[in-house]
């Protein structure tokens, strides 16, 4: 059942992922002020916001095929959207004083508002499944 709106969701969730891992500047080093440098996810120095977003990315991608599941589903995007918390917040905590906040921080937020809108079609699904159950 991968044609389901949850596994769409996490479909999107893990590209947008990819696509703030390789193209949305996260810092803007004002240091050299004629010329901005834009820094990059992959660029960080410290490797665990990276580490989390990759892993936030991978669980997405396997939750997906968990759909006979899905209280297990549930565990893993509800584990997906915990590490994109935390990687946020690294990088919020160890912003260096000359960098200023890139556009690709504030993008962190749609993957997670779409694994937590998935999260709501996994408990809407599992919950059908449960009333169907009970008229059997």
């Amino acid at each position: 059942m991968i044609q389901r709106v949850q596994s769409l969701f996490l479909f999107f969730a893990a590209l947008l992922n990819m696509i703030i891992y390789y193209y949305a500047p996260i810092f803007i080093n004002m240091d050299l002020f004629p010329e901005l440098k834009l820094i990059m996810m992959k660029d960080l120095e410290n490797p665990f916001p990276l580490l989390l977003l990759l892993m936030s990315t991978f669980l997405a991608l396997f939750a997906i095929f968990q759909f006979r599941n899905r209280l297990r589903q549930l565990m893993i995007v509800n584990i997906s959207r915990l590490s994109l918390a935390i990687s946020f917040s690294l990088l919020i905590i160890f912003k260096e004083e000359r960098n200023h906040m890139g556009y690709g921080i504030f993008y962190l937020t749609a993957p997670y508002i779409i694994l937590f809108i998935s999260s709501y079609f996994i408990k809407k699904d599992e919950k059908l499944v449960r009333s169907a159950d009970r008229i059997r």
